[in-house]
């Protein structure tokens, strides 16, 4: 069995084991994540206004999720379905998405025939943007994997920034260009003419804002786990304040009443606050 051959068994093997047809489901939702997606999940209760959601409609909204590959995919009721698509080199940093979306491999195959909503995000460290550079080259890698979004017009593809560094962790200027890229990537110019394109600031939801202060563009102090460790991981707190947003945004977009890709996130964000 030759290499495709692999590839192509092991997604019609996991559309199995998920138990639904791709090209039917355009309530299907994934999350691609790796801790602090699962914290967003767990801690902000996410699977429960979903559940609330489709008892209110009469829908079958599917909300599934994966997360580190050892840890894999969770299906709509929250258990783990013991199926990884085994996400290239299991990063999803900038540059691991790059791959994951820009190149051939069985689990772009898989996301694709297997979700209609397709939702990701980078962890904290991506917010550690060293230089202009690397900013620059962000941008680039997301402008290589929206030119991928466009050959899938029958997917629904939400970006989602990162989520900022503790004030421990970081430096002004690092926060500085964190902000600068979770703004790009909510503007017109990354968003406009790209209609199966959606963005949700988890930057922007987190973040102290960027008032000049010594706490600017990090982590917000009433949602940090700890206030005396480096640790950038969102508390409880933070993840039951974003989470209702985030799902809504997630429920609206599978039922295609999202505002348009025209409009920048600063344009929008009221419409979820």
């Amino acid at each position: 069995m030759d290499k495709r051959q692999l590839t192509t068994w092991a997604c019609a093997l996991i559309v199995l084991i998920l138990g639904f047809n791709a090209a039917l489901a355009a309530n299907n939702i994934l999350f691609l994540h790796h801790s602090t997606g699962r914290n967003l999940i767990d801690e902000g209760y996410v699977r429960n206004a979903v559940e609330t959601y489709n008892a209110s409609r009469s829908s079958n909204v599917e909300f599934w999720d994966h997360d580190y590959n050892s840890i894999g995919l969770r299906n709509p009721d929250g258990n783990y379905v013991g199926v990884s698509y085994n996400i290239p080199d299991d990063n999803t940093d900038p540059d691991g998405l790059h791959t994951l979306w820009t190149t051939s491999n069985s689990a772009r195959e898989a996301i694709l025939e297997s979700h209609q909503v397709i939702a990701f995000k980078s962890c904290y460290p991506a917010s550690s943007i060293a230089s202009d550079a690397m900013l620059q080259q962000y941008k680039d890698w997301y402008l290589d994997m929206r030119d991928v979004f466009d050959q899938h017009p029958e997917r629904t593809f939400v970006v989602m920034s990162q989520p900022p560094r503790h004030r421990l962790a970081t430096n002004t200027d690092e926060a500085m260009r964190a902000r600068a890229f979770a703004d790009w990537l909510g503007s017109p110019e990354y968003l406009a003419g790209h209609a199966n394109l959606r963005y949700f600031d988890f930057f922007d939801r987190l973040a102290h804002p960027d008032d000049g202060s010594d706490q600017a563009n990090r982590l917000s102090y009433a949602f940090e786990r700890s206030h005396y460790s480096t640790d950038s991981h969102p508390n409880a707190l933070a993840n039951q304040s974003v989470a209702p947003e985030f799902t809504q945004f997630l429920l609206d977009t599978a039922d295609e009443i999202t505002p348009n890709e025209d409009m920048s996130w600063g344009d929008i964000k009221t419409v979820y606050r």
